[in-house]
């Protein structure tokens, strides 16, 4: 089969050529000849060749020296990085993971050997034929995820392997066939070995695919949830089982939501996930404190106005609404009216009209932040010849609410005129 080259391939020709006419074979390979294959937008570009590192670096002016031990290297070509590897064998895989050493090989078929699954061992030549020696483009025409080789011997080489397949059926809306489906059941206990960093940019890459709902039922099928080095905890496990039990009927629409940590939120959500489960979790995979913080506070702002919103007092809801904003921020906020529209209704959807009727509350808000107040603790300081305390943010804090609600303008006079008020009566929080 041949193909026309995609355009970032196009701008990685001269690599290509330049190792050629220098005498040795290089190719284009790995995720971007899948993808370029099944007609996707190609991404990352990687060049498998016969030549050695040493010989790749003599031969262009820009290289990093990125995993010499491994065979690779980034040659920087017109403002663009490319990953230029020797073909190479793989030795027997220390804490089924990484293999113990490499050896330089000249030959493309044993280096296609040692990979993965049969889509990804596949390789483009500078012509645009797809050399295929495992057949993967006939797995991938009859939507099937199959090994290179034995799956036993593949998935206890990599464990990181099984999450990868995960993945794949997710993304690429893909069947595993019979031994690789067995091989996940049998040795998903080798996770353990695997380190939570390496789970978490999985799940990641997982979630933010088309299909994420594929993908997790998937994984729920598998049992690999459980395995995980920090796996989570029984309830959360219970319930992640009982949603693949259920084929996922109660996830929410996770493929309507852009944002990833959104994702997590609902997914958190759709599981009933109490919020020391859901915590621990996402401490156990290492998200970053920045990113976990934000799922946990979706989490949050949806147990206190998950309830408010289905009360007929309008005036409490819209109290209500403001000061979620103002606790959590705006941006928070946002996110959680993304996911609630996200949501089955069983696990809290709300409605078009209810989420409409919350952003025009929040668009309409004079304030939503200290910032945005028209005085501070120092101005506030000196109009009530006070020193600084406790009372300055509860001050400050209620005048906001007011502002935010339309009952003070927010402007400095009137702010200080009613903070004279307040204090005189010495009442700070709201009532």
């Amino acid at each position: 089969m041949k193909l026309q080259l995609t355009s970032e391939m196009k701008a990685a020709m001269p690599l290509i050529e330049k190792l050629e006419s220098d005498g040795y074979e290089a190719v284009f390979v790995g995720g971007a000849v899948r993808d370029a294959v099944l007609g996707l937008a190609v991404h990352d570009i990687d060049i498998a060749t016969s030549a050695l590192p040493e010989q790749v670096m003599g031969l262009f002016p820009k290289c990093i020296p990125t995993g010499l031990q491994h065979g690779t290297v980034t040659v920087v070509q017109q403002g663009e990085t490319y990953e230029v590897t020797t073909y190479r064998t793989e030795s027997s895989y220390e804490q089924f993971r990484k293999p113990s050493s490499v050896a330089f090989v000249l030959q493309l078929d044993e280096d296609l050997l040692r990979r993965d699954f049969t889509m990804n061992a596949m390789a483009i030549r500078q012509s645009g034929y797809v050399y295929d020696p495992y057949n993967g483009q006939h797995d991938l025409r009859e939507s099937r995820l199959r090994c290179v080789g034995k799956a036993n011997d593949r998935l206890q080489e990599d464990a990181l392997r099984m999450l990868r397949a995960i993945r794949f059926l997710g993304t690429y809306r893909l069947r595993p066939v019979p031994s690789l489906w067995r091989g996940l059941k049998s040795y998903k206990g080798l996770l353990r070995h695997i380190a939570m960093e390496r789970v978490q940019a999985e799940l990641d890459k997982m979630l933010s695919g088309d299909a994420p709902e594929r993908g997790l039922a998937w994984l729920g099928a598998s049992g690999l949830w459980g395995e995980f080095k920090e796996p989570a905890s029984p309830a959360l496990l219970t319930r992640i089982q009982q949603s693949a039990e259920y084929d996922g009927v109660e996830m929410a629409s996770l493929s309507s939501l852009e944002h990833l940590d959104e994702r997590w939120a609902a997914i958190l959500l759709s599981l009933r996930a109490a919020e020391k489960d859901a915590q621990e979790l996402l401490v156990s995979l290492r998200l970053p404190n920045k990113r976990a913080g934000l799922v946990m506070t979706i989490l949050r702002l949806h147990t206190e106005m998950a309830v408010r919103v289905n009360e007929d007092d309008e005036s409490r809801i819209r109290a209500a609404w403001l000061e979620a904003v103002i606790r959590y921020g705006e941006e928070a906020a946002g996110h959680w009216l993304h996911v609630v529209q996200a949501l089955k209704p069983q696990r809290g959807q709300l409605s078009q009209e209810i989420v409409n009727r919350l952003y025009s509350i929040m668009k309409e808000m004079p304030a939503k932040s200290l910032k945005q107040l028209a005085i501070g603790g120092n101005e506030l300081q000196q109009a009530l010849s006070r020193r600084a305390g406790p009372w300055m943010s509860r001050l400050l804090n209620r005048l906001l609410i007011a502002v935010a609600s339309g009952d003070i303008v927010n402007e400095k006079g009137k702010l200080i005129e009613q903070s004279i008020i307040w204090n005189e009566e010495g009442t700070y929080e709201k009532p």
